[in-house]
């Protein structure tokens, strides 16, 4: 019997061991793990307010395990580890050990930001239908935040190519097949510099309080003034 709804946290890279984490842009190691890891501990907040029948599944690499803080130790989230660098695989685990097991799945890419708890139960809600649905988050720049599904297409999985995903590439991809389609948008996924920036821009506004507690807050900010040379 299928246990209601899974979401997923996946990480396209190490995010916690400073040696093995990509750097981003001109940040030096130390603020590129700051950067990265303050994205998922994020997540590790919003969750906490999703109801406890929905469950948490964190997706990270091989390199992670040695430095996994202890919020993703506790019994609300469930961790499987993998290479990053081989999404395909990590992807075959999931749908092995979870996918066919839940009602509802939704994957979420850790270098986003955005998406509140409402936003998640929303995209739940409009999977919980008899029909084939696909929700997909789309960020601000033409990236996708996260996908969710109520079935599983395994054919679908394998024809995309998750590195550097863009939403237009992803909905090409999804309308080759039979299913509903919804859109949530003006997510923001964390790449570039220009996002750095508009990450800044965003984060002034008490509105980011809906996804980014003053705590985290407070991390981006040792950034933002490390950093502010950047900013302008």
């Amino acid at each position: 019997m299928k246990s209601n709804s899974s979401v997923y946290l996946f990480s396209n890279s190490p995010k916690f061991n400073k040696e093995s984490i990509p750097g981003f842009e001109s940040f030096s190691k130390d603020d590129s793990e700051l950067l990265y890891s303050t994205l998922v501990l994020n997540y590790t907040e919003i969750f906490e307010r999703l109801p406890q029948n929905v469950n948490i599944i964190s997706c990270l690499d091989n390199s992670d395990k040695e430095f996994l803080p202890e919020v993703l130790n506790n019994n609300r989230f469930q961790t499987i580890f993998g290479d990053t660098s081989d999404k395909k695989s990590i992807l075959k685990t999931m749908s092995d050990k979870y996918f066919s097991k839940n009602d509802n799945n939704i994957i979420i890419f850790s270098d986003s930001i955005g998406i509140t708890h409402e936003d998640i139960l929303k995209a739940i809600n409009l999977l919980q239908i008899e029909d084939e649905v696909i929700v997909l988050g789309k960020t601000n720049n033409g990236k996708v935040a996260f996908i969710g599904f109520n079935s599983f297409n395994k054919e679908l999985f394998l024809d995309i190519s998750w590195d550097n995903l863009t939403y237009d590439y992803l909905l090409a991809k999804v309308n080759k097949h039979e299913n509903l389609i919804h859109v949530l948008g003006n997510y923001m996924m964390i790449k570039s510099i220009e996002d750095f920036k508009n990450l800044y821009v965003e984060l002034s506004g008490k509105e980011s309080l809906a996804y980014c507690s003053q705590n985290m807050h407070e991390r981006f900010t040792n950034l933002f003034i490390e950093y502010k040379e950047l900013l302008k």
